[in-house]
């Protein structure tokens, strides 16, 4: 193929993708006049006008990339100079990478650059990558915009780039991890009215809570340390937030009670705190369950009434051993009815005792259950998910490897809905929730097995 010839396909291709009027031209005009169009537009790519990618090769990205560390990390000048000159030829992942070396944001990790601390040159380097869709370019500016410590800020148009950076198909695959600051940002614009997005101050309260899962410092000073600081509106929306899935029942007033920070402490995985002292859990000890409690399942499996009854009232007294070797004494799925009849309200009951006392298996095997509609349970996808998260929790490799390989499960569609909107709530998942198994869900609970490690 002629060079000529390609660079028309090129362009050709860049008119038929980036402009609706190109294509209805090409099907409504004669073809003449189309191809006139593009001529046009070859004529200008060749005066470096027309044409330019969005972004380099990844080849030329790393090259950049190069050329930003070692003048941000070594203070090499020479480095500096040639990532400016390549971004005064408008090269925009050039101006990307250039951006960040001025960005204040994000001059912790450039100790030794050459630059100063500007604001407003970052924002400038930034905007021609975010107005060609470049995911780092729009997500930097929406730092910047956002930031109280800008004299030039812009909460609109922040708000917007940092609602394009949450929608991307990018982020909703590798969840919000490491963009735990635009989050909060992002947070804040859903709780301001002039910030041009739809108010949202419940939606605001769930970002938040997903970066306080995150054990993120600055949020925890923030939301945790000094909550009083924080808009009302905003308080508000985690106390709702919060109180839709039970983890708060104090007043919605958008204050800073004691009850709300001690949710908030919970969330972020503070266990010693003056508000909450949270006490340890019971947990199974590594050797495996007590022997006299397995000695006793297996006597009372066998029809002895006594053995049952001594097992049961250990499981009374709270021993966790003891109550998830009930629970499974009357699982239908283990119990076929051959000596007593089993019931699945029973194990249930034992097994979520177990599980609040730190068994690790016990939650899964409750979740099972109650996906399922075993015996005489009904179907309950919401708890059965809420119950597999506590199998996570707890690090029950058995859930686990249920959730995690498709072969190995047998949850029902509901169940992952049930799942997805869980790990929405806890800022893990940001698909839309649908009843199946997907992709997505599987990146979203790796995430928040990572989170929980």
């Amino acid at each position: 193929m002629s060079n000529a010839r390609d660079e028309w396909l090129r362009a050709h291709a860049a008119l038929w993708y980036g402009d609706a009027r190109y294509r209805l031209a090409w099907f409504g005009l004669p073809q003449v006049v189309t191809l006139g169009l593009a001529g046009l537009c070859l004529s200008l790519a060749a005066q470096g006008e027309w044409g330019q990618p969005a972004t380099a090769s990844k080849a030329r990205v790393a090259e950049l990339t190069t050329l930003r560390d070692r003048a941000g990390k070594e203070g090499d000048l020479k480095a500096f100079q040639e990532l400016t000159a390549a971004a005064t030829r408008n090269q925009i992942d050039a101006a990307t990478k250039l951006g960040t070396l001025y960005d204040p944001l994000t001059a912790a990790y450039f100790p030794k650059k050459p630059s100063p601390n500007d604001f407003s040159r970052a924002a400038a380097l930034y905007a021609p990558g975010a107005a060609a869709g470049d995911l780092l370019a729009i997500t930097r500016l929406a730092d910047v915009l956002l930031d109280p410590a800008n004299p030039n800020g812009d909460l609109k148009r922040g708000c917007r780039l940092a609602q394009t950076w949450m929608d991307d198909p990018e982020t909703l695959n590798r969840t919000i991890t490491g963009e735990e600051r635009v989050t909060v940002k992002l947070a804040k614009c859903y709780v301001e009215p002039e910030s041009g997005l739809p108010q949202d101050p419940v939606r605001a309260g769930e970002l938040v809570t997903a970066v306080l899962w995150r054990k993120h410092q600055p949020t925890i000073d923030a939301f945790v340390n000094n909550l009083g600081m924080q808009s009302p509106a905003l308080v508000a929306g985690i106390q709702r937030h919060l109180a839709k899935s039970g983890r708060y029942i104090g007043l919605v007033d958008g204050r800073a009670n004691p009850a709300i920070v001690t949710a908030l402490q919970v969330e972020a995985g503070i266990r010693n705190t003056v508000a909450a002292p949270r006490p340890e859990p019971r947990k199974v000890a590594p050797s495996g369950p007590d022997p006299e409690v397995t000695a006793l399942a297996g006597a009372a499996m066998a029809g002895d009434r006594g053995k049952m009854a001594q097992l049961k009232s250990r499981a009374d007294s709270g021993d966790a051993d003891a109550q998830i070797a009930y629970a499974r004494l009357f699982n239908p799925v283990r119990n076929k009815g051959q000596v007593f009849a089993p019931d699945a309200q029973v194990a249930v009951a034992y097994y979520e005792r177990a599980a609040a006392a730190g068994n690790v298996m016990a939650a899964g095997e409750a979740a099972s259950i109650y996906d399922q509609g075993w015996g005489n349970v009904a179907k309950d996808p919401k708890k059965a998910a809420a119950l597999a998260l506590r199998g996570v929790d707890l690090k029950d490799d058995q859930v686990t490897f249920w959730l995690l390989f498709e072969e190995a499960g047998s949850w029902s569609g509901p169940f992952w809905g049930a799942l997805q909107a869980e790990l929405t709530a806890r800022g893990f998942y940001t698909l839309p929730v649908e009843n199946k198994r997907n992709p997505a869900v599987i990146t979203a609970l790796r995430a928040y097995m990572k989170a929980k490690s």
